[in-house]
């Protein structure tokens, strides 16, 4: 074998080696939450779900809109994003949100509820911003292998905390990146672009 050879064999069985070594790995779906939606505005059947599904929404805003493959555009089911907003003396650079969120993923398998924290800034005018507001993103604490800060509206949260259906049983968490248009907030209309990345655990997805 000559040393071309070796050498690409060398870094083959190194590859394979760093990929069998990744914890955590899971199946992502990677879905896309957009569109414009009014607060409160649930399809009956959905508002039927969440009640059935016993998770406490109880002072939040909800906002149902389609659910879209990230890659095909194609729609893929329903999503509901429940929000509260909690205190945000405490920010430093101002003019900040701090979320509670608990958002329902109704895909053709079952439902995936998750619960978690989100920041939300302002966007610098003109920087990126494609017309919206604000950025907003949600990193589950697994990622960097930290656990979240002790405020009493996330203490409580932990990825992914009901499943149903082909996903009942399953553990994981959710990634958020996105961006919103807040300017008639006021009048309980937000405009998302939201992307949400689903890390299950394959292991425990029914058949």
């Amino acid at each position: 074998m000559n040393t071309k050879a070796i050498r690409f064999s060398v870094i083959l069985a190194t590859t394979a080696f760093l990929i069998a070594a990744v914890p955590n790995v899971h199946a992502g779906l990677a879905v896309k939450f957009y569109g414009t939606a009014q607060k409160g505005d649930l399809s009956p059947h959905i508002e039927e779900a969440i009640e059935q599904s016993e998770v406490d929404v109880e002072n939040f805003d909800c906002y149902q809109l389609p659910l879209l493959d990230l890659a095909s555009g194609r729609p893929l089911g329903i999503g509901v994003d429940c929000l509260k907003p909690f205190d945000n003396s405490g920010d430093a650079f101002g003019d900040g949100l701090q979320i509670e969120a608990k958002t329902f993923f109704f895909l053709p398998k079952g439902m995936i509820v998750n619960h978690g924290c989100t920041s939300v800034r302002p966007f610098f005018a003109g920087v990126g911003d494609a017309g919206a507001t604000h950025i907003t993103g949600s990193i589950p604490g697994s990622e960097f292998g930290v656990e979240p800060l002790p405020i009493l509206e996330c203490k409580e949260t932990g990825g992914v905390i009901l499943t149903t259906r082909g996903f009942r049983n399953t553990s994981g968490d959710v990634r958020l990146s996105g961006a919103v248009d807040l300017s008639n907030a006021g009048e309980g209309e937000i405009t998302f672009s939201c992307i949400f990345v689903l890390d299950l655990d394959p292991f425990g997805l029914a058949n």
